[in-house]
Order: structure tokens, then C-alpha cells, then sequence
């Protein structure tokens, strides 16, 4: 299959294949180590929120925030 069929396929079925895509990652996953960088920015987060310098919000807020 290439792009240019995906692209030619409706949203309900590129959807579809996308969730059976990650669907299928959940069974290799454990063979592929996160990139370096990740936790680079997971570490810079973690000091922001030791610093006091992120404001947390709950699951509702972010939810009302794109409402």
C-alpha cells in the first residue's frame, strides 16, 4: 500500500488503520528504547515542577481549556 492510497482512503478507514497500527506497536514496544532526548525533556519538566515554574491543571480544565 503506498501514501497515495492512504491518502485516497476515506477518514473513517485512515482511522481505522491507524488504530490497528498502534494497536500492533503495543506488542513490540517493549523492543524499542525512547530516544535519548526524551528524557532530556522529561528531566527539564521535572525541575520547572521542583521550581514551581509549571502550573498543573487537571484532566476537567484541559478539557474546558479547548472547549
Amino acid at each position: 500500500m503506498s501514501l497515495s492510497d492512504v491518502n485516497n482512503m476515506p477518514l473513517a478507514e485512515r482511522m481505522h488503520l491507524m488504530e490497528q497500527l498502534w494497536d500492533s506497536f503495543k506488542y513490540e514496544a517493549k523492543d524499542v528504547a525512547p530516544p535519548a532526548w526524551h528524557k532530556d525533556v522529561l528531566d527539564k519538566r521535572k525541575e520547572r515542577y521542583g521550581n514551581r515554574e509549571l502550573k498543573l491543571i487537571s484532566l476537567d480544565e484541559l478539557k474546558q481549556s479547548y472547549k
